[in-house]
């Protein structure tokens, strides 16, 4: 029963959604949705020798949906995904924006960094009747600016268990780094030298149980 939780709670973490335990003698599908803003968080940085960039945006949406055996193969379907409007994301100036937008992620053609999960790993026990935190480890498809990559995110999970009327909560962070080659992204003249090779994503969610 605690692998089952295990699996349950890391599947969940991943997209910063809701976590809802059923009993195992249960077979049933569970879909979580994950709708952006409020504490939601993801950011780039860009740490290249002339100038370091950072951009946020809270506007991500997610999709969990798996049935409570907590298999994830072929003859137990599931869907964890979720995708960060690249229009939203600011640097704090406005022209500054505007380029990234329009010269370096061309958002008119590719509005969206997406990451589908494949499969997770747990390097620690989870009780769910306290609170902790708890280290996993995700790989899946990353796709960004039209090309898809194998990612392999390290996550740090902190889990808080329902109390009284207080529904149960988790945060998950997490950091990775994007090489711009990697996905075909130029650096264009007017910010080659203002902008690193590699940037690095990370990552924070926060999700609450749903009744």
């Amino acid at each position: 029963m605690k692998s089952l939780n295990i699996v349950s709670l890391a599947v969940t973490l991943l997209l910063g959604g809701s976590l809802i335990y059923a009993p195992a003698s249960f077979a049933k599908t569970l879909h979580f949705k994950v709708t952006g803003g409020g504490d939601d968080k993801v950011a780039f940085t860009s740490d290249a020798p002339v100038e370091v960039i950072h951009g946020t945006t809270n506007q991500v949406t997610g999709e969990v949906m798996f049935d409570d055996s907590f298999k994830f193969d072929a003859a137990h379907p599931f869907k964890i995904n979720f995708a960060v409007d690249l229009n939203s994301i600011d640097t704090g100036i406005d022209l500054r924006n505007e380029h990234m937008r329009d010269n370096f992620l061309e958002t008119a053609k590719y509005s969206k960094a997406v990451y589908k999960a494949t499969g997770i790993k747990l390097t620690k026990k989870v009780n769910l009747s306290k609170p902790q935190t708890v280290k996993l480890v995700s790989t899946g498809d990353f796709t960004l600016h039209g090309v898809t990559t194998k990612k392999t995110i390290p996550l740090t999970v902190d889990y808080k268990p329902a109390t009284g009327k207080t529904l149960a909560k988790i945060r998950v962070r997490g950091k990775f780094p994007v090489p711009l080659a990697q996905h075909q992204i130029k650096r264009p003249e007017a910010v080659f030298v203002k902008l690193a090779e590699t940037v690095y994503v990370d990552v924070d969610l926060v999700g609450a149980a749903q009744q």
